[in-house]
C-alpha cells in the first residue's frame, strides 16, 4: 500500500482500529512514496515496514522494519537477498558513479542491479534479447537521490530532476511531453508538477485555437501513456515563460497556472458537477445516465461502478485530490466510494452535490492568495535548536531566582532541552530514555528551586533540574506517559495521566529528591492524553480529568475520589483538547475529537449547550473574554479552519460561530492569543499571524491573514507566546 492511500484512513481510525489493542492486522507495508510521519500507539503489535524497490528488477528489492526509535526519518533498508546489487550514480553525468562528500556520505541517484533478476525493456535501442544471458550485473535507475551514510544505512532524498513521483507511482516528465510534442498541431510543450497539490499540468503551444486539438490531444495520451501518466490539467498558452538562462521556467509556469486558476474564478466557478464530469471525461471514464459500451465491446449497465467504467485506484486518487484541491474541503468518503465496485458512480456524484458547493472555492483560492504575499517583517526566526527528533510538545517558560526567565521542551528523541529567554543561550540538555510527548510542567521545590517535570514514553514521570540538567528523581507510572503534569503549588501535589488500564490517573506530592504516591485511580476505560484542569484555586480541592474515551470526570485532587463523571457523547469520542474552565460562571468548555464542542455545569458536569464544528478537533481552546459576558473560544480545526465560537453566558447560554478563517492545511497545535492577534500553526509548517478585529468586520466575514511564514517542517506543537516572542 502506497502512504497516500494509508493516509486516506483519518487519525483516531488509524491510532484505535489499525494499531490499536483489538486489531488483526500483524503487519503494514508502505512503499512507492517517501515513508510518512506515522503516528502509532507505543504498544501497537502491528509491525510496520519501509519497502523499496524497482519493476525491472524486483518491488521487493530493500526493506526496513519501523521502530519508534526511527519514524521520522526511516531507512530505505537493506536488500533481501544477495541477489540485488546497489550503486549511486552521478547526479551530473550519469556514466559516472556518485563520490563522497565532506562528511562522509554518498549522495547519488540509486541504481539496482542483479545478475540473476533481469527484464528485457522492449524499445530500448542498447537492449537486446543477449542482456537477459550476459552473466554481467545489470542495473536500473531508480530515478531517487539517495544518500549512502557512513554507517552504511541508504536513504531517500527526492527525485530526480525528471522523474516524478505521483501517488507511489514513478512518471517520467519527458515522456508525457514527448506524446503531446508528436502531434504536428503542437510546437512547443512543457510540463509542470505541482508537489504540493499532486498536480501534473501540460502546458502546450500550438499553430491552431481550434479547440478540438485538445479533444485529441486527451485521446492520445489515454492511448499511449499509463493512467498514472495522464496529467491533471492541459493548458494551450501563447508563449513560455523563460529563464535567465533561456531555458523555459519552471517557476514562471507555476505562477501562469495559478493565473489562469484566478482568473477562472474572476470569471465565475465551475459547478462541482460540472467539474467532476469534467475530469472523468479527461480520465476516459464513461459518467452518463445510458448504458454504454465498455472497453471490449460490452455494455457497461446503468448501476455500475467507477471501476466497471474504466477507473482505477490511481484514477480515483487522482479525482479525489482534484475535488478538493479546487474547492477546498475534505472528502473522505469520496475514495471508497469510487473504489468499491459494488458502489453505482451514481451514489459518487450524490456524495459530491450534497458535500459540495461553489462557496468553499472562493473562501478557499480567496485564501490562497493571502498566502502567497507575507509581510516578512512581521515573523521571523529569532534562534532555533536542533532537537534531534520531531517535537510534538508545547514550549513551557518560568522565571528562576538569580537567573530569570528560561524555556524547556522536549522531543521525540528524549531531548529536554533548556535555554535562556534573555540570551537565547543554551542552558542545560538533558536525554531521556524515551521519547517526551507533553510539555513541562514547572514545581519550586526547597530554597525556592524550581525543577521541571515531565513524562515519558517509558512509563517514567522525571524531576529535574533545568538550570544544570541533574536529576532529581523519577516515578513509575507503568505505562507511557503523553498527559503534561498538573502541579497545584500550594500543596506540591502533581497529578497526570498515563495509558495504564490499571490506574490511568496518578497523584504524587514531588520532594526535592524523592516523590510520594498519595493515590491512583482510573477514570473511563482508556488511557488519559490531556492536562487535568484545576475546578477554582489551588485550595479548592476539584480537578477536572478529560479520557480517551470521551469521559470527563471531576476527581478530589486529596483523595482521588470521583465527585461526578459523564461521558461527552453515547460513541465514547476520544478528547485530545484540555478543557477550559470559566471560574466567573462555574462552567467548563471542552471539545472531542468529533469536534462537539460543549459547555457543561462544574458543580454537577450537566451539559448545558453544545455546537457541533464540521472537522476533528485536536487541539485545545483558545480563551478571549470580552466585556458584557461575551467569550470567544478560538478553535483550530482539522477541516483546514480556524473557528470562533462565540459563547453568551448572560444570553442563554447560546453557541454560535463568529467567524472562520482558511488556512493552508489541518491544525493540530492549539492558537494562541499574542496581544491583539492570533497565532495559528498548521501541520503543512504554516505560521499565521491573524487579526481578530478584522475578522469581526462584517465586510470581512472571512477574517485577516496579516501574514504566513513557512516553516522547513511539520507543526504539530502548540507555540507559546512571550511578550514579542
Amino acid at each position: 500500500m502506497t502512504p497516500s492511500m494509508f493516509a486516506r484512513w483519518d487519525t483516531i481510525d488509524a491510532s484505535q482500529v489499525i494499531f490499536g489493542p483489538q486489531t488483526t492486522l500483524r503487519i503494514l507495508v508502505l512503499g512507492g512514496e517517501p515513508f510518512p510521519m506515522l503516528k502509532r500507539p507505543a504498544e501497537s503489535r502491528v509491525r510496520v515496514y519501509n519497502i523499496y524497490g524497482i519493476t525491472e528488477v524486483s518491488c521487493w528489492s530493500m526493506i526496513q522494519q519501523m521502530t519508534h526509535e526511527n519514524d521520522s526519518d526511516v531507512p530505505l533498508g537493506k536488500p533481501l537477498d544477495c541477489s540485488i546489487m546497489l550503486q549511486l550514480g552521478n547526479l551530473d553525468d550519469e556514466r559516472l558513479q556518485a563520490e563522497k562528500n565532506s562528511v562522509g556520505s554518498t549522495v547519488g541517484e540509486l541504481r539496482i542491479g542483479s545478475c540473476s533478476r533481469k527484464c528485457l525493456i522492449l524499445g530500448k535501442a542498447d537492449e537486446t534479447y543477449d542482456t537477459l544471458f550476459t552473466k554481467d550485473v545489470v542495473y536500473r535507475p531508480t530515478g531517487d537521490v539517495v544518500e549512502l551514510t557512513r554507517e552504511g544505512t541508504y536513504y531517500y532524498r527526492g527525485r530526480c530532476n525528471r522523474v516524478i513521483k505521483r501517488f507511489g507511482w514513478r512518471v517520467s516528465l519527458s515522456e508525457v511531453e514527448t506524446v503531446v510534442q508528436s502531434h504536428p498541431s503542437v510546437l512547443q510543450c512543457a510540463s509542470c508538477f505541482i508537489s504540493e497539490q499532486n498536480r501534473l499540468v501540460i502546458f502546450f503551444k500550438a499553430d491552431s485555437n481550434d479547440h478540438s486539438l485538445q479533444e485529441t490531444l486527451w485521446r492520445e495520451m489515454r492511448a499511449k501513456l499509463r493512467p498514472e501518466s495522464i496529467p491533471d490539467r492541459l493548458l494551450q498558452i501563447n508563449k513560455f515563460p523563460l529563464s535567465a538562462h533561456g531555458k523555459v521556467c519552471d517557476d514562471g509556469l507555476r505562477q501562469m497556472y495559478e493565473q489562469i486558476k484566478q482568473r477562472t474564478l474572476a470569471i465565475g466557478g465551475i459547478l462541482p458537477l460540472d467539474f467532476f464530469r469534467a475530469e472523468l471525461s479527461a480520465m476516459g471514464i464513461a459518467h452518463d445516465q445510458l448504458p454504454v459500451k465498455g472497453t471490449e465491446n460490452k455494455k457497461i449497465k446503468l448501476n455500475s461502478s467507477f471501476i466497471d467504467r474504466g477507473g482505477t485506484s490511481f484514477a480515483a486518487l487522482r479525482l479525489h485530490n482534484a475535488l478538493e484541491d479546487k474547492f477546498k474541503l475534505q472528502l473522505p468518503e469520496l475514495i471508497t466510494l469510487l473504489i468499491d465496485p459494488a458502489i453505482p458512480l451514481e451514489e459518487a456524484f450524490k456524495y459530491v452535490e450534497l458535500n459540495v458547493s461553489t462557496t468553499n472555492t472562493c473562501s478557499g483560492e480567496a485564501e490562497a492568495r493571502k498566502h502567497k504575499s507575507p509581510n516578512d517583517s512581521l515573523l521571523s526566526v529569532v534562534s532555533h535548536y536542533n532537537l534531534e527528533k520531531c517535537i510534538d510538545s508545547r514550549p513551557s517558560i518560568t522565571f528562576c531566582k538569580n537567573f530569570g526567565q528560561i524555556l524547556t521542551i522536549g522531543s521525540h528523541s528524549g531531548m529536554v532541552l533548556t535555554i535562556s529567554i534573555a540570551t537565547n543561550t543554551v542552558v542545560s540538555s538533558i536525554l531521556l530514555p524515551d521519547r517526551v510527548e507533553c510539555a513541562v510542567s514547572f514545581i519550586t521545590l526547597e530554597n525556592d528551586a524550581v525543577h521541571g517535570v515531565v513524562g515519558c514514553y517509558d512509563g517514567f514521570l522525571y524531576c529535574f533540574n533545568p538550570l544544570d540538567g541533574s536529576h532529581a528523581w523519577k516515578y513509575d507510572a507503568g505505562a507511557m506517559i503523553k498527559c503534561t503534569p498538573l502541579v497545584m503549588p500550594q500543596s506540591k501535589l502533581i497529578i497526570f495521566g498515563c495509558y495504564s488500564t490499571v490506574a490511568n490517573l496518578h497523584c504524587i506530592v514531588g520532594e526535592k529528591s524523592s516523590s510520594r504516591l498519595c493515590w491512583k485511580v482510573q477514570i473511563g476505560t482508556k488511557p488519559i492524553l490531556s492536562q487535568p484542569l484545576i475546578l477554582g484555586g489551588d485550595s479548592e480541592g476539584l480537578i477536572l480529568v478529560a479520557t480517551l474515551d470521551g469521559t470527563l470526570a471531576a476527581v478530589s485532587a486529596s483523595t482521588g475520589r470521583c465527585v461526578w463523571r459523564r461521558a461527552m457523547s453515547s460513541r465514547n469520542i476520544p478528547i485530545f483538547s484540555t478543557p477550559t474552565f470559566l471560574a466567573e460562571y462555574n462552567k467548563i468548555a471542552c471539545c472531542g475529537v468529533d469536534g462537539t464542542f460543549g459547555i457543561y455545569d462544574a458543580l454537577g458536569g450537566m451539559e448545558i449547550s453544545n455546537h457541533k464544528l464540521p472537522g476533528n478537533v485536536f487541539s485545545s481552546l483558545e480563551t478571549i473574554k470580552h466585556p458584557n459576558d461575551r467569550i470567544h473560544f478560538i478553535v483550530g480545526c482539522y477541516d483546514r479552519n480556524v473557528y470562533c465560537i462565540e459563547y453568551l453566558p448572560a444570553d442563554g447560554d447560546m453557541l454560535l460561530v463568529k467567524w472562520c478563517i482558511k488556512v493552508q492545511s489541518q491544525i493540530y497545535a492549539t492558537p494562541r492569543s499574542i496581544k491583539s492577534r492570533l497565532i495559528v500553526c498548521t501541520t503543512s509548517g504554516w505560521i499565521n499571524l491573524i487579526d481578530p478585529s478584522e475578522c469581526d468586520d462584517e465586510a470581512k466575514p472571512d477574517g485577516k491573514i496579516i501574514t504566513a511564514m513557512k516553516m522547513k517542517g511539520e507543526l504539530f506543537a502548540t507555540p507559546v507566546v512571550h511578550d514579542d516572542l
